[in-house]
């Protein structure tokens, strides 16, 4: 059984909905755009926060951060919007050690995003 670091909340429609679909409107093909560049974006954000740990610049960490916390809420990625908003308030009070343990986590809500929501986001058109 996974640990409960290991559990995903589930992807929900109605967030996606209010804040991409509606905003750019029902072209699926510009939707999966979208999803794509939610994933690169995130995954350039995820180097990021690791480059300013490694050099100790937590004011770009948690700026960084914050943007993932906050980009990932709008594809409906609760869990590492969560982790996200964890990493922003250590590197508010600069404990990187303890910010180093959650990134391996976010990689992994990372990883399963751009498995997970590119179908879910396929689906949610037709």
């Amino acid at each position: 059984m996974k640990s409960n670091e290991d559990r995903h909340l589930p992807l929900q429609t109605e967030t996606i909905q209010a804040y991409v679909v509606d905003a750019i409107g029902n072209d699926k093909e510009v939707f999966l755009q979208m999803v794509n560049l939610f994933l690169d974006s995130a995954d350039n954000l995820h180097k990021e926060i690791v480059d300013g740990l490694a050099t100790k610049d937590f004011s770009a960490a948690r700026r960084l951060a914050h943007s993932l916390k906050s980009s990932s809420l709008m594809f409906s990625a609760e869990s590492l919007s969560a982790l996200c908003a964890e990493a922003e308030a250590l590197a508010e009070k600069r404990q990187d050690a303890a910010i180093a343990l959650l990134l391996p986590r976010i990689r992994v809500e990372l990883d399963w995003l751009r498995l997970e929501l590119p179908p879910f986001c396929a689906k949610m058109l037709q």
